[in-house]
């Protein structure tokens, strides 16, 4: 960003980027501890309360890494082999913990999600703005 494009930036501008950077961090933060606490962090309030946790974050990542501007593709692989690799740590490196490959799935189900709540915001802007 240049010089100029950073005093022209309006105020509602940059609360928006502060928001949703804010969330990102927000996203990181509650998607690393679900996933590497080293017992399950809270009790379940369901069966299956597990998997749509593991959606919902997922899901929170990939909505609030495409709204602060990442890149589609190269977000979604990171964010897979994060998946794939939390998977083999919880299995291999934290006793109170197991892998499964269906929380892989509701992981990247979350990414998908999260892509679509994007498409969706982004095409609901893009027909306000006509």
């Amino acid at each position: 960003m240049s010089t100029t494009e950073a005093v022209t930036r309006s105020p509602r501008r940059i609360l928006r980027d502060a928001v949703v950077w804010g969330a990102l961090g927000l996203a990181v933060a509650s998607n690393l501890w679900g996933l590497y606490a080293q017992g399950q962090p809270g009790p379940a309030m369901f069966p299956g309360f597990d998997k749509v946790a593991h959606l919902g974050s997922f899901a929170f990542l990939m909505l609030t890494g495409l709204l602060a501007g990442f890149r589609p593709r190269p977000l979604a692989l990171v964010l897979a082999a994060h998946a794939a690799l939390s998977e083999v740590v919880q299995h291999t490196l934290l006793p109170a913990r197991s892998g499964d490959v269906t929380d892989l799935v509701a992981d990247m189900a979350g990414v998908a999600l999260g892509w679509l709540a994007w498409r969706a915001i982004t095409w609901c802007r893009s027909r306000g703005a006509r």
